[in-house]
């Protein structure tokens, strides 16, 4: 059973497209079928919660990363692999509620719960199944009818032709504030089913960076090349601090989301910061240290991101899902091609940050009470990042990663 992926968070987009075991095709008129309505919450979203996406983050993370900058969305990919386990069975569920941290029906409870908290905040996510509109593909009325009411998810009919490339685009930009103007080039003839998850995020600061703090500054990166750039200065309240990394949070408006900056310390690479830590550790270096705040420089910086990411999640223990003879979405549906499995999983992602604040395709929230005592004396430690880095937008409601990512120079 081949899945091809789609997800699309704001700046993060992830596909995945249910494919059948033979190639073929057809061609037909793409028609909406149905359309979800908004998620509403089956439950409150407990502060920490969302904790449990924090080692998901990281090998997401790890196993996509390289020399260059990289930026994933755990909750774009999380929002498009549910609506892919609504759909499995067996082994092949296993794997994936393996590889996610947690079960299909608890990370549905969350997504549907995290839908709600978002509400009409700086985060959006929108949710999409294509279907080949072809009379050999049988999908079950229980996965649409999960996708639709409990993730929220439209359902469309389409041909799988050139038009449906330019459908789900232009669905994809719009649900992107444009931030990711195309998702697919073309859909292979196998392609049986594209879920799609796409997500925006526009925040401004909670305190805009001062533009008499905005100077030219150095970036050096690993291989000791100097870069120019435009470092933003502030001082912030929360101040972190590891073994191996010291880091700031610097909030958006309402102290919703936030922004965290993690440096690794001299002479450790990104790599071994990253292979360090597991949910439980970042969790740890995430919580601010009493009675200390930060001088921060934060270089100004665009940046996007494309990959494929079908061996990261296999490293990640989700094996049967790609494999046609083992994959087992009886759930889902049946194609005459073939037994259903996930053949591709794509992932793009833009993020832009400046003096106002940050767009991206994806949120992140972290729980943050660690300001100095009332009264107390105030330790300030400077953390510049005028070298690679670690960063995050974390939803601080709920301690959700909404992207991660490395920063290492200007390509």
């Amino acid at each position: 059973m081949s899945r091809r992926m789609l997800g699309i968070a704001a700046s993060a987009l992830v596909a995945v497209s249910l494919l059948a075991g033979c190639a073929g095709s057809s061609n037909l008129t793409a028609t909406e079928l149905t359309a979800g309505t908004s998620p509403a919450s089956s439950g409150s979203l407990e502060v920490g919660e969302g904790s449990d996406t924090y080692d998901f983050a990281l090998g997401l993370l790890r196993e996509s990363a390289d020399e260059k900058n990289t930026l994933v969305s755990p909750l774009s990919v999380l929002s498009a692999l549910a609506m892919a386990e609504s759909g499995a069975s067996g082994e092949t569920l296993a794997q994936m509620e393996q590889a996610t941290g947690m079960g299909a029906d608890e990370l549905a409870d969350m997504l549907q719960a995290y839908g709600a908290l978002a509400g009409d905040g700086p985060l959006r996510t929108a949710n999409s199944v294509w279907l080949r509109d072809s009379d050999g593909l049988s999908v079950e009325d229980d996965f649409l009818v999960t996708c639709g009411e409990r993730l929220g998810a439209q359902v469309f009919s389409a041909p799988f032709d050139d038009s449906t490339v330019a459908d789900v685009n232009a669905w994809v930009s719009e649900k992107t504030d444009e931030m990711i103007p195309q998702m697919l080039s073309q859909i292979s003839d196998s392609a049986q089913v594209l879920l799609v998850n796409a997500l925006a995020f526009d925040g401004g600061w909670e305190d805009p960076f001062d533009s008499a703090l905005v100077s030219p500054d150095t970036f050096t990166c690993e291989d000791g090349t100097e870069q120019d750039v435009t470092m933003m200065h502030s001082a912030e309240d929360s101040y972190l601090e590891g073994e191996l990394a010291t880091g700031f949070v610097k909030p958006y408006e309402d102290y919703d989301y936030a922004f965290v900056g993690l440096l690794p310390a001299e002479g450790v690479s990104v790599e071994e910061l990253l292979a360090s830590l597991d949910g439980d550790a970042l969790e740890e270096l995430l919580t601010p240290v009493a009675g200390a705040a930060a001088e921060i420089g934060l270089p100004k910086f665009t940046s996007s991101y494309e990959a494929e990411l079908s061996d990261a999640l296999r490293s990640l223990g989700m094996t049967d899902a790609f494999d046609a003879t083992r994959a087992d979405f009886s759930r889902m549906g049946t194609s005459e091609q073939g037994p259903l499995y996930v053949g591709s999983v794509l992932h793009k992602t833009f993020v832009d940050v400046n003096e106002e604040g940050t767009r991206a395709a994806a949120a992140t929230t972290v729980s943050m009470d660690g300001a100095a005592a009332p009264g107390g004396p105030v330790e300030y430690h400077e953390v510049i990042l005028d070298r690679p880095f670690v960063y995050l937008i974390v939803d601080l409601r709920c301690d959700l990663p909404v992207f991660i990512g490395t920063y290492m120079g200007t390509e």
